[in-house]
C-alpha cells in the first residue's frame, strides 16, 4: 500500500453554527468536514426527530447498531455502561462499516463525560516509521461469533420485504455479504450464531478527506458483543505488544474530548476519524448515535 503521509499537527473539531449548517448542501458539507474530519453543530437539533431528518437529507442510506434500539427512523439511544470507551471506528471491525457516524446530545453531562474523537489522519503521522510501515504492509483480523438476535436484525435492516428477524435466514446474510473476499462467515445450527472473520488495512484512505489515516477498531469496546480476536492477517499472530503500546501513547495524546452543550450535535467521518468516551459520571448525559453511508 503506497499512500503519502500529509503533515496534520494535532486533533481538531470544526464549529458550525445551526445557521450555517441548514444553509448547506450535501457537497458544501462533506467539504467542509474534509478540513478535520469532525464537524459540531452547537444546537444543531432541538429533538431526536430533527436530527434524524438532518441525518438522513445528507446520508443515501442508514445502518444501525442491532445491539440497539431505533428512535426517529434514523437514531440510537447510547446506552453502553458507563465506563470508559476506547477509539474505535463504528463499526469498524465488521464488514458493516458506514461512512459517517453522528452523535446527537439531548442533555449534556454537566461535569465530565465527554465523548472524545482523534483523527487518525494525525495518529498516523505521529506513529514511529516501523509501526506505520508494518500497518501499511499487514492488513488486520478480526474475528468473533454473534448472537442469533443481533445478526438477524442487522439482516432484516438490509433486506427488503422482511419485518420480523423470525423471517430472517443465514442465507439472506449470505447475500449482503456477497463474494467479499475480506469477510468469511459461519453458521452455527445449534442456536443460530454466526461466527465471521473480517480482514481490513488498519490505515485507510477516506473518500471524503482523501488522505491516509490510522483508523481503525484494535482499541475499540465490545459493550453488547463478544470480544473480537484481532490478529495479524498474514500470520494469524496477535499485533506486537510492543506496537500496542505505541498505538496507545500516541492516540492518547490526539485526543480531545467533545465538550457537549444541550441539543449539540457532531458529524464524523467514520474512517478517518475515531471516536470513545470518558468514564460517565453523570448520569443524566443522553445521547443518540446514527450510522449512515455518503
Amino acid at each position: 500500500m503506497n499512500m503519502a503521509v500529509l503533515s496534520q499537527s494535532e486533533t481538531t473539531v470544526k464549529r458550525l453554527a445551526a445557521a450555517d449548517m441548514r444553509s448547506l448542501d450535501t457537497e458544501e458539507l462533506l467539504s467542509e468536514l474534509a478540513e478535520t474530519g469532525v464537524l459540531l453543530f452547537r444546537h444543531g437539533a432541538e429533538t431526536v426527530d430533527e436530527f434524524c431528518d438532518f441525518v438522513k437529507r445528507h446520508s443515501s442510506r442508514l445502518s444501525l447498531d442491532p445491539a440497539r434500539a431505533m428512535e426517529g427512523g434514523a437514531a440510537q439511544l447510547v446506552d453502553a455502561g458507563t465506563d470508559a470507551v476506547g477509539l474505535h471506528c463504528e463499526n469498524g471491525n465488521s464488514p458493516f462499516w458506514p461512512d459517517l457516524t453522528w452523535f446527537y446530545c439531548k442533555e449534556a453531562p454537566r461535569k465530565g463525560s465527554q465523548t472524545t474523537v482523534c483523527d487518525g489522519a494525525v495518529v498516523l503521522e505521529q506513529l514511529s516509521p516501523h509501526t506505520r510501515d508494518f500497518f501499511l504492509q499487514n492488513e488486520i483480523r478480526y474475528s468473533r461469533n454473534v448472537q442469533a438476535d443481533k445478526w438477524k436484525r442487522l439482516a432484516m435492516h438490509y433486506t427488503s420485504g422482511i419485518s420480523h428477524p423470525d423471517e430472517v435466514s443465514f442465507e439472506h446474510l449470505q447475500r449482503i455479504i456477497g463474494d467479499d473476499p475480506n469477510t468469511q462467515i459461519t453458521y452455527n445450527p445449534a442456536d443460530e450464531s454466526i461466527g465471521y472473520d473480517f480482514t481490513v488495512s488498519a490505515v485507510l484512505v477516506s473518500a471524503i478527506s482523501r488522505q491516509p489515516a490510522f483508523a481503525n477498531s484494535i482499541l475499540g469496546p465490545s459493550y453488547n458483543y463478544e470480544k473480537p480476536r484481532i490478529t495479524v492477517a498474514a500470520s494469524g499472530l496477535p499485533i506486537p505488544a510492543s506496537m500496542m503500546d505505541e498505538i496507545i501513547r500516541v492516540s492518547d495524546a490526539a485526543t480531545i474530548p467533545v465538550n457537549w452543550d444541550d441539543n449539540d450535535f457532531v458529524m464524523i467521518d467514520n474512517r478517518r476519524v475515531m471516536h470513545g468516551r470518558r468514564a460517565i459520571i453523570d448520569t443524566r448525559r443522553k445521547i443518540f448515535n446514527a450510522l449512515s453511508y455518503l
